[in-house]
């Protein structure tokens, strides 16, 4: 009966600590020295990576961001039309 009892209350101890996920870390702040692709690809976790690189590209272009575009294409435009595949 006590074993019982000592084993119960081991695994209760052991199962108290496995629902505690594991610290999300901040995003850097967006600069030049971040924005370079060495240190987006060092951000682990895919949301905040993915987030962070947009907001590198949304810079303004003076300092390191991509320049708005006089004529917006879609990426079908900008692929060759005999590389495009017809499907039925």
């Amino acid at each position: 009966m006590k074993k019982t009892i000592l084993l119960a209350g081991f695994v209760a101890v052991l199962a108290t600590g496995c629902d505690k996920k594991p610290a999300v870390l901040p995003m850097p702040e967006v600069n030049d020295s971040n924005c370079q692709i060495e240190a987006i690809k060092k951000i682990e976790e895919k949301a905040t990576r993915e987030k962070f690189a947009v907001l590198c590209s949304r810079r303004s272009p003076a300092i390191g961001g991509i320049a708005p575009t006089e004529k917006h294409m879609n990426w079908l435009e900008l692929a060759d039309p005999k590389d495009r595949e017809v499907r039925p």
